[in-house]
């Protein structure tokens, strides 16, 4: 029953932790959006250290968790009447350069999510110039992180006369890890410090913070649980050998005195009580499964919308384990200083 108890507690701890850790990560939590605006005096000098540092950043992060895009401070007009954002990207925008045709002109990219306009070409301006562009849907990470509906994506190299008159510089990072995070953030605002460059970070690192300072709290709380549950366990043990044998010490004394060794008694009532843990946590390993998807209703009314049972931590049965092999060790003292009375005391 207390390893039972330790079982269900400490799984949907970790059940907890997995869920929001899994609703963070689709809350863009890992991902870290800093935006730099350039005014048109340092638009030609910034743009060009901008393309070192996308670089740069790839290099030290990897090639996919970072994305950056360029804003110009002009607009495209769209159905001759719609003024819509203009975005430049480059190779790290994998959603428009993997699809570059080599042998084509640069494509150019309507973004919106009307239906009855997917894969058509339609008419925009840049500007004072014409051009075709092609529907396709609006990626999720610029209508997450640049809050955008409605735009207009174009290779770098075809707006870059835009981008010299003034730009905002987007670079979006995602991770999967509190630690990359806040190393990323600690080196995005180291670099623009030193180079005296005024951008704008917004990351969920304090809520991450949080999050591990909780976990941090959860394992010694699972901690407490286990050694409580040990202590518990070894009490209740402790009591019932101690009483077995003032029922069999005649037994054991006259074994005794037949010659039986005090270590071998000993030994013999320590394998019996970890033969009778051992069952009982085996027994809670096979009942688990049954038991969660009786529970599993209410969970579901709590939150916890798991697709699949959650499995029971390997580390968290190993704990288990050894406090109940410590336990049965502990409930072993009261019965070696017992045996250690004379056999003809007993017998007498």
């Amino acid at each position: 029953m207390l390893g039972f108890l330790a079982v269900i507690v400490l799984t949907l701890f970790s059940e907890i932790e997995r869920e929001l850790r899994d609703q963070l990560a689709r809350n863009s939590a890992y991902t870290v959006y800093v935006s730099e605006f350039v005014a048109a005096d340092h638009a030609a000098t910034i743009l060009r250290r901008s393309y070192e540092e996308e670089v740069m950043w790839s290099g030290r992060n990897g090639l996919d968790a970072i994305k950056q895009m360029r804003q110009p401070l002009v607009s495209a007009i769209w159905n001759h009447s719609q003024t819509i954002s203009l975005l430049a990207f480059t190779n790290s925008a994998k959603d428009f350069a993997d699809s570059v045709d080599l042998e084509n002109p640069p494509m150019v990219w309507l973004l919106s999510d009307e239906a009855t306009i997917q894969g058509q070409l339609m008419e925009v301006s840049l500007s004072d110039k014409r051009t075709l562009a092609k529907v396709r849907t609006v990626p999720p990470w610029i209508r997450r992180e640049l809050s955008m509906e409605t735009a207009v994506a174009a290779p770098v190299e075809m707006i870059e006369p835009f981008l010299l008159k003034g730009f905002i510089n987007h670079t979006i990072a995602k991770f999967t890890s509190i630690q990359d995070v806040e190393r990323f953030v600690a080196d995005v605002s180291a670099y623009y410090r030193a180079e005296k460059r005024q951008v704008k970070i917004v990351s969920a690192l304090e809520i991450l913070k949080n999050l591990e300072r909780i976990t941090a709290v959860q394992r010694i709380v699972r901690s407490l649980i286990v050694v409580g549950c040990g202590i518990i366990l070894s009490l209740t043990l402790g009591s019932i050998a101690w009483l077995e044998y003032r029922q069999d010490a005649y037994l054991l004394a006259l074994l005794k005195s037949f010659g039986t060794p005090s270590l071998v008694l000993l030994i013999h009532m320590f394998l019996e009580n970890l033969l009778l843990v051992l069952v009982g946590i085996l027994g809670v390993l096979l009942a688990w499964t049954p038991l969660y998807k009786l529970a599993s209703p209410h969970l579901q009314i709590i939150g916890l919308h798991s697709a699949a049972m959650p499995a029971i931590p390997a580390q968290d049965v190993l704990i288990i384990v050894l406090a109940c092999l410590a336990g049965v060790i502990l409930s072993m003292v009261p019965v070696a200083i017992g045996l250690r009375k004379p056999a003809g005391l007993i017998l007498q």
